[in-house]
């Protein structure tokens, strides 16, 4: 990987790094459609209605979202560059700040990928069914807002992330869009019946949101003296670096707590047990102490650097990311497991 970065610059552009993290909300959409539709006696998925399969489904949406992400990644290059932001912080890192790629070629680009995302998004809906059966335009609304989300964050005279408002758009698109979307996709939420989980869906969105949250946090704290300096006004600018700290342990807590327990709630639910915790959660929250053992141990490597030390501040970002993607494939995992594992309790 590191040689493709070298041999390219527009490969270094993209920030592969920051993919898992995009992907963690479609792999945990997914994971929690397949639990739900196994759990329910009546899905409201009717037999036709989307003409591909769900996998295929499933692997568009993975497409859609890595094209968004990138999106994302070059139109930030872009608005940093062009406020001088990465340029005062001497980014080298960066395409634009080192010379390697022109403003005019990412322009360029940029409206490509853009053209490309909503294609491959409006392909999405349709191919679930979703214009003909369930109003598809509210989610191809939802996805515009996303492009518009991916672009505005540095792009522009008014820029939402230069006034601290970045952690609330990456709850919300990183989190509670791509879990809930999946749900839309796989044909949930359209009536009584198939609105049975959505709190499953709402609470895990919200989980992924807040871990995506700390991710943007790690980069805003790394780059707070220079975004000072530059007057980008991020949380981060705005807290201080000792409360910054502070909230981004609130974020791992609450964003680390949430997912599992999105799971408790439906195994709660699905096999009538009288209390949340019983030996079968129990031992399904031990299945998750590997990542709780690694947020514990990136927020202790967070605590011990400081606000502009890249080297350790960048390993701590990756270490995240990876983490994040970890807790998602462990419950896309558990899923394929709990029905037939603790379904002999239901009789």
């Amino acid at each position: 990987m590191v040689y493709l970065r070298n041999m390219n610059p527009w490969i270094q552009a993209a920030r592969l790094r920051t993919l898992p993290l995009a992907l963690s909300g479609i792999i945990l959409g997914a994971a929690i459609s397949h639990l739900c539709m196994e759990g329910q006696s009546a899905f409201a998925y009717q037999e036709g209605q989307a003409l591909a399969s769900p996998w295929l489904i499933f692997f568009l949406a993975l497409i859609t979202a890595t094209l968004l992400q990138v999106v994302s990644n070059y139109a930030n290059d872009l608005g940093d560059f062009s406020k001088g932001t990465d340029v005062v912080a001497q980014r080298s890192d960066r395409a634009l700040a080192s010379g390697k790629i022109t403003p005019q070629a990412m322009k360029r680009m940029l409206i490509v990928l853009v053209l490309v995302t909503f294609i491959c998004g409006t392909s999405l809906i349709a191919l679930a069914g979703l214009f003909d059966a369930h109003n598809g335009w509210y989610l191809l609304a939802t996805g515009v807002l996303a492009i518009f989300a991916a672009l505005g964050y540095t792009l522009g005279k008014n820029a939402y992330g230069y006034w601290g408002l970045g952690d609330l758009s990456v709850v919300v698109f990183f989190g509670l869009v791509p879990v809930l979307g999946m749900g839309l996709l796989q044909g949930f939420f359209y009536d009584a019946a198939s609105s049975r989980y959505f709190d499953v869906f709402l609470m895990a969105g919200l989980g992924l949101g807040l871990l995506s949250a700390a991710v943007l946090n790690v980069n805003n704290y790394r780059d707070l003296l220079s975004d000072q300096s530059m007057g980008k006004k991020t949380l981060a600018v705005r807290l201080g670096a000792s409360k910054t700290l502070f909230y981004h342990r609130i974020l791992l807590l609450l964003g680390g707590s949430l997912i599992p327990s999105s799971l408790l709630i439906f195994e709660k639910r699905y096999f009538e047990w009288p209390e949340l915790l019983g030996s079968q959660s129990i031992f399904l929250l031990g299945i998750f102490s590997p990542v709780f053992i690694q947020l514990s141990s990136h927020f202790q490597g967070v605590k011990a650097a400081n606000p502009g030390d890249r080297e350790l501040l960048n390993k701590q970002l990756k270490k995240l990311s990876l983490t994040i993607l970890a807790m998602v494939l462990i419950y896309a995992l558990m899923t394929f497991l709990i029905i037939d594992f603790l379904g002999p309790d239901k009789d």
